[in-house]
């Protein structure tokens, strides 16, 4: 048994095709397709770079926090100390010759309660500034990233 042929006024003809509203449609919602996409890349690209500066800030406060407890008990407490890094974690003499990057690590010993020296908290702060471009730092905004770290020694039985 044969299919019969089909019938030209049903089906589509040698005149079919896209029409240009459906061309045009179809274009609007690629291009918004592209913009959308390239506007993720640019937020997961901040959101990386922002990343690595928390933890690189984390890395020098802990660094920190670990020459601090290698010490022997301080018998002065220390009621505030300060430096100045360079994105490789070296001392600089002030944050503006970082050339890009300037990092401030400020450190502190306070005793855990008034009422006894045998407790101490070793506090550990770093934050991160980005250089404006007359070598100086931007003020209020110009911090990127900063982490804190604490914690707690206890002087040995003598």
């Amino acid at each position: 048994m044969s299919v019969p042929p089909p019938d030209p006024r049903s089906g589509p003809t040698a005149a079919s095709g896209f029409s240009l509203v459906e061309v045009l449609v179809a274009t609007g919602l690629l291009v918004t397709a592209i913009v959308s996409l390239a506007q993720l890349f640019t937020l997961a690209t901040r959101a990386n770079v922002a990343a690595g500066d928390m933890t690189w800030t984390t890395v020098l406060a802990a660094q920190k926090i670990e020459e601090l407890r290698a010490q022997p008990f301080p018998e002065r407490l220390i009621d505030q100390s300060i430096e100045y890094l360079d994105s490789r974690g070296d001392k600089l003499d002030a944050p503006a010759s970082a050339g890009g990057r300037a990092y401030t690590r400020r450190w502190w010993i306070a005793p855990l309660s008034p009422a006894s020296d045998d407790t101490i908290a070793i506090t550990v702060e770093v934050l991160r500034y980005r250089l404006g471009d007359d070598g100086t730092l931007d003020s209020g905004a110009g911090m990127v990233g900063a982490a804190r770290v604490v914690t707690l020694r206890t002087r040995s039985a003598r």
